[in-house]
């Protein structure tokens, strides 16, 4: 995820997030490391493909709880204080 966040700030490109990619929360902190898109891999080969509506439905919860409507609300914006994520 670092990287994420370095090409992110380095490049003026759309950027995919890879890598571990388990769960919604995964998705939601690579886009907010600055990710356009996420590349799913392991996890569609362990579960199938049933694991996109799994994976949307959680980062849907995530986004909600959080007051996102929409993923450039939170695109790119993480800020890292005392060692956490926000």
């Amino acid at each position: 995820m670092a990287n994420v966040r370095q090409f992110y700030n380095l490049l003026n490109i759309p950027i995919i997030g890879c890598g571990g990619i388990k769960n919604g929360t995964d998705i939601f902190e690579h886009i907010l490391a600055g990710a356009s898109a996420v590349q799913i891999g392991t996890q569609l080969v362990k579960e199938g493909p049933k694991c996109f509506a799994r994976l949307e439905k959680e980062l849907i919860n995530i986004m909600s709880t959080k007051g996102y409507h929409n993923i450039n609300e939170f695109k790119g914006k993480l800020r890292v204080v005392n060692n956490s994520l926000i």
